[in-house]
């Protein structure tokens, strides 16, 4: 028995040391391989799908040039170095915030600071300024100074205990988070409430108390508007101003000299708090979000040297809630909806019932009726509601307008403004803006045909250079007659001008300028018992009149198209899918428009079917010739360089295309477009860039960019000063290029509807004219170097709150004069040529979807001919085949549902030859550009993928290669296990085991 258990064990060893050198190793192989493989090759395709986002994250490109020509250089840089144009990017920062900021009070000249103040500054965002805004447009701020450094530079001193109070003491708990990405809620107040200022803090004051320097900001961002219901976030919050009530106490004890207020907001603060001046504030200037370098100039306005000269882009209010588009600024779900009958994004809306009455339109025209006694104005008291008005900036000197002169140059329809500006102060040089401002009359055709007109309309401003004091300067100023021209939806259909008195004035403000243009028509404050509250200069207005109405003159586009209505169904008033109406905000009867709550709207059976995901139909197209593709006729992308768009020579270098080119570059544009080799054009790599080119939302530390982060381009806006912009648009087209960027996402062009839009930082202002025209400069810098713009977002994304697919209903007049008239001057005016589209439904139909904004306005009325992008694809109705029918050329897509879906119509030749025509203005795009650099002649392009897809390739491949040799080695390793002597003496033992055990049990 013994002696057969040792005879085992000795064959079982054997066994088990053969099995382990010949089958073993390859077996863990093959378990270790296949378990990689099964874990890599799903890892792979989701990267690959994703291969846009990778490369923009960790690197990488999708193309090579092979024979690139180092001659073949068609946008060049400005500067010598990198280094050069940081620098000069970040003194232009500090020029714009220069010249943007505005003051808004300066109670007995509290500022400038004396040399060498001694200063303390209050809240936890003294220590924590806002920079910029959150989302796609987020700048890297991490190497700007904060406010301490900049004081300190201008030669102040800081109070360090409250500062270490604030970064490391008992206030640093209730610092405001940092955001970044994008945001699912409104940012909330977070300033340290009075209990946790200990004596130590509060007695330091005292040595620091030249002035108190009071931060209160607010930030915004991509994904959620700022809280407005269950609490009001553009309000002091309470610790907010229990702070400001012990300051003012520290003031009235002889602790602090002074208390000067920065808001540092692109979000229109509610000034309410200093409408009785409760807090005795001796001056207060806002700054928006401050850029990279901006801080250094607030920190020059309060010594001193720089003389502020910004003017407000919004009406700064003491009630927000009074702007009657905050009666129509929650979304509204539609009566009828139930789950499954429309997509969930598509079941609310909002009605934009104030129509053009937005910002200083309505308070500045409710104002001027309520001081004439208009019927139906109501007993309205402006001071009231606005604290200082759109166009206001106060400046450390005081300046005269004089000697208004105005011709008429018939030959390019212009009026011609000259004034005389006149430093009248005695101690400090500045620059002053001039704002040009027009009256249209409002008629009884008017009051019949639902035309609205505002009291004053903003159509021209200039700005001096720096005057010393008692130096003039005569500024000259053209107003586009065309500017001066009212839409009329409801009767001619197109852009008109009244028969009447016209009024054109230069003004301070708007506010100003309506009381110049009241004291023109010979109103007083006396003749207006009070009602009137400033008087005004009618040698600063001038005046005349159109005989008749003109429906003819202004209803063709610049570019000679005809103008029509093209956005009807956009109002429910014209929509013919429903019953419904609405009663929009007018000026022939304020106390019986003036919005009160939402309208309810009702799904009906068109709505439902309007309100579907994709559109297309087939049946509602003429049958069509499918067009040519992949023929070799030679050509090549560098050949188009310089051809017009309608150069016949295109339709030759199109029929080269294959039908998974045109689907790739069309659909897979997530910040890149893709290659095309049949016709050799490289792809470009595309970024955002509302304030400067940054990549902050999907980029990593290995992929950020060299550029300028700009101040909030309400600040930029706020300059007046288009040369300033022209300077900015340069300075980005130079970060682009030495990025390797051919396409901008920006800059931003969508409206301050109201104060509390999330995005408001990336937008100018709430005057669709101001917008357009400082847009248009800035616009044409960056295009200057060949970079294409595709402005943000056409159109109507003035809120977040259900920003993807939320309807939007408005009148043609108000999209028009208000919303579309942002993009308008830098399409026509700046070289503008292409956009983003928004989420956005007008109406039912997504923006990119509504053929007359896309092509019947953009495309014909304006003349854009270039490449228009979606935002991120991330829903279903952002579709391909309703996109490209309408006007859109590529789509912006993280997720593949364009790259699926338009594959599904191949054989439709409607969508084919759609799609070849959108190919035709994003190749146009691309051969104009930047992304040409390097292509000659002879060059050629090779079709690459990111490196690290490429290294995960030959990972995954090399996985699979040894998992199939592990699983052949273990087969033929087996076999030769089992013919091994080994094997076979251990089997034929086991085989035995059971007879050699019972013999050995009967034996005696």
């Amino acid at each position: 028995m013994e002696e057969n258990k040792q005879r085992k064990k000795e064959l079982k060893k054997a066994y088990k040391r053969q099995k382990r050198r010949l089958v073993t190793p390859w077996k863990v192989l093959t378990i270790f391989s296949l378990i990689i493989t099964i874990l890599l090759w799903p890892l792979f395709g989701v990267l690959k799908t994703f291969d846009n986002t990778v490369a923009a994250f960790v690197g990488g490109t999708f193309w090579e040039l092979e024979n690139e020509d180092p001659n073949a250089i068609y946008f060049e840089g400005d500067f010598a170095s990198i280094e050069e144009m940081n620098a000069y990017g970040m003194e232009l920062c500090e020029t714009v915030e220069g010249e943007g900021a505005a003051l808004l009070m300066n109670e007995n000249d509290a500022l400038p600071l004396a040399k060498g103040a001694a200063v303390s500054c209050f809240s936890t965002s003294s220590v924590n300024l806002v920079y910029g805004g959150t989302g796609s447009g987020n700048i890297d701020a991490s190497k700007a100074d904060n406010l301490r450094t900049a004081l300190e530079k201008v030669g102040f001193a800081v109070n360090d205990t409250l500062w270490s109070f604030y970064t490391e003491g008992p206030a640093a708990e209730y610092a405001r988070a940092a955001g970044g990405m994008v945001s699912l809620a409104s940012a909330t107040v977070a300033e340290a409430p009075w209990s946790v200022y200990t004596d130590e803090v509060k007695n330091s004051v005292a040595e620091y108390g030249d002035a108190a320097i009071v931060v209160l900001s607010r930030v915004g961002g991509e994904g959620a508007d700022l809280t407005y219901e269950g609490g009001n976030y553009l309000a002091l919050d309470e610790n907010e101003k229990e702070m400001m009530e012990n300051l003012a106490a520290m003031k009235e004890a002889g602790t602090v000299s002074k208390i000067i207020v920065l808001i540092n907001s692109a979000n229109a603060l509610q000034v309410d708090f200093l409408k009785d001046n409760i807090y005795d504030v001796d001056a207060c200037l806002w700054i928006g979000d401050v850029g990279i370098s901006g801080i250094n100039a607030v920190a020059k306005i309060l010594a001193g040297e720089i003389n502020p000269s910004g003017s407000l882009v919004d009406t700064y209010c003491f009630d927000n809630y009074s702007a009657p588009a905050m009666k129509n600024f929650t979304p509204i779900q539609y009566e009828g909806y139930t789950e499954g009958l429309i997509p969930a994004n598509a079941s609310t809306y909002m009605i934009y019932q104030e129509g053009i009455y937005v910002g200083y339109k309505y308070y500045e025209t409710r104002y001027e009726d309520y001081v004439m006694g208009t019927a139906n104005a109501g007993d309205y008291t402006y001071s009231d509601d606005v604290a200082f008005p759109f166009g206001y900036g106060l400046s450390y000197t005081d300046f005269a307008y004089s000697d208004l002169a105005v011709e008429y140059d018939a030959a390019a329809d212009q009026f011609v403004l000259s004034v005389k500006v006149t430093n009248t102060g005695d101690s400090y040089t500045g620059k002053e803006t001039v704002q040009v401002y027009v009256q249209s009359p409002y008629t009884d055709y008017d009051r019949e045909n639902g035309v609205e007109k505002a009291s004053v309309a903003l159509c021209g401003f200039g700005k001096t250079e720096l005057l010393a004091p008692g130096a003039s300067e005569v500024l000259t100023i053209r107003v586009d007659k065309r500017d001066i021209a009212s839409y009329d939806a409801y009767g001619a259909g197109t852009y008109i001008l009244d028969a009447g008195d016209y009024y054109l004035t230069v003004a301070t403000d708007a506010h100003n300028a309506v009381n110049n243009i009241l004291a023109a028509k010979g109103y007083t404050a006396e003749t207006t018992n009070g009602r009137m509250d400033a008087e005004g200069s009618a040698a600063l207005t001038y005046t005349w009149n159109e005989a008749e109405l003109d429906t003819a003159t202004y209803a063709t586009s610049a570019n000679g198209t005809p103008i029509e209505n093209q956005l009807s169904d956009a109002d429910i008033n014209l929509y013919e899918g429903s019953d419904a109406s609405v009663t929009y905000l007018t000026r022939s009867d304020w106390t019986g428009t003036f919005p009160q709550e939402s309208v309810q709207l009702a799904l009906t059976d068109t709505m439902v079917a309007q309100l579907q995901d994709v559109q297309y139909d087939p049946a509602n197209y003429e049958a069509q010739t499918m067009p040519a593709l992949g023929k070799d006729n030679g050509l090549k992308l560098y050949d188009m360089i310089g051809l017009e768009f309608d150069d016949p020579k295109w339709q030759d270098l199109l029929d080269q295309m294959t039908f998974d080119e045109m689907v790739s570059l069309i659909g897979d544009a997530f910040h890149w477009t893709m290659p095309v080799k049949s016709i050799e054009a490289p792809g470009t790599r595309d970024e955002n860039g509302p304030q400067g080119l940054t990549a902050s939302l999907i980029a990593s530390d290995a992929t950020q960019l060299d550029a300028t982060a700009f101040t909030s381009e309400d600040v930029m806006a706020a300059t007046f000063n288009v040369d300033l912009m022209s300077e900015i648009g340069r300075v980005i087209g130079n970060n682009c290029l030495e990025a390797g960027i051919a396409c901008l996402y920006g800059p931003g062009n969508n409206i301050h509807r109201t104060p509390y839009g999330g995005r408001n930082f990336e937008y100018y202002s709430e005057d669709g004219f101001l917008s357009g025209e400082m847009s248009a400069y800035e616009v044409a810098g960056i295009q200057s170097k060949g970079v294409h713009v595709v402005m943000k977002h056409f159109a109507l994304n003035d809120s977040e709150q259900d920003r993807i697919g939320l309807g939007v209903w408005l009148n043609e007049q108000a999209a028009r004069e208000i919303y579309l008239k942002a993009f308008q001057a830098p399409i026509e005016e700046g070289n503008g040529n292409g956009v983003m589209t928004a989420y956005t439904r007008w109406g039912c139909i997504w923006s990119g979807g509504n053929k007359g904004l896309m092509t019947g306005i953009l495309r014909e009325e304006w003349g854009c001919q270039g490449m228009n992008i979606t935002d991120n694809v991330l829903t279903s109705y952002v579709n391909g085949v309703d996109g490209l029918m309408a006007g859109v050329s590529i789509y912006d897509a993280m997720l593949p549902l364009v790259t699926n879906q338009l594959p599904q119509y191949e054989n439709d030749a409607v969508i084919v030859n759609a799609m070849r025509e959108a190919c035709h203005h994003n190749l146009y795009a691309i051969a104009n550009s930047c992304g040409m650099n390097g292509v000659g002649a002879n060059t050629t392009v090779k079709l690459t993928q990111p490196l690290v897809l490429t290294i995960l390739l030959i990972i995954v491949c090399a996985f699979s290669v040894l998992l199939l040799v592990g699983i052949v080695l273990w087969i033929l390793r087996a076999r030769r296990f089992r013919a091994c002597p080994e094997f076979t003496a251990y089997r034929a033992f086991k085989k035995t085991e059971p007879t050699l055990n019972r013999f050995s049990k009967n034996r005696p």
